[in-house]
């Protein structure tokens, strides 16, 4: 039979996870996991790199790794589906026909669709009428770009195919004498 292996003891399972926690400061992660109290700093980085050169102490901090970017992407998605319902937000969520009376009413929080309640910002109740207030869908679109990497150039390159300066800019107008109108 062959050599079973053994599991991190205590310690070396919380080196790990201060390790990840400190994004990989590994004196540090030391420190919080061990008695270093009598220990010179030259001595803690020693005894750190030991650790992290022991197989199953790197294999452990690498598990430790995929598992936090698996949640974190998890929860980044729920952040981006709020995110998108507030720049989505339609106001005509807010209200409905009455069939009985024809009349135009506002929905009650409960009555409104979850990408809706998802988008608000406030809710107010003054006696009676009720008002509601979405969230920035600016800043939402913002976040969302910045995210994704869709954030435009800031820089703009005003000079003609020679390299030189031009000496007009037209944005959006026809120049063509020839157009049909």
């Amino acid at each position: 039979m062959g050599k079973r292996e053994e599991p991190l003891t205590f310690k070396q399972e919380k080196f790990c996870k201060y390790y990840v926690d400190t994004e990989g400061n590994a004196s540090e992660a030391y420190r919080m996991s061990y008695n270093t109290s009598n220990m010179k700093p030259e001595t803690i980085w020693s005894a750190a790199s030991r650790l992290l050169a022991n197989s199953k102490v790197s294999t452990r901090i690498n598990e430790i790794k995929a598992q936090r970017a698996k949640e974190s992407e998890v929860e980044r998605k729920t952040v981006e589906r709020v995110l998108m319902d507030i720049v989505l937000a339609n106001p005509d969520d807010l209200h409905f026909v009455d069939p009985a009376t024809g009349k135009t009413k506002m929905r009650t929080p409960s009555q409104l669709p979850k990408r809706a309640r998802n988008a608000l910002k406030k809710i107010q109740n003054k006696r009676g009428e009720v008002t509601y207030e979405f969230n920035g869908k600016t800043e939402a679109a913002r976040i969302l770009g910045a995210w994704n990497g869709w954030e435009a150039d800031k820089n703009v390159n005003i000079k003609g195919g020679d390299g030189n300066k031009v000496g007009e800019l037209r944005i959006g107008f026809e120049d063509n004498e020839n157009s049909e109108e």
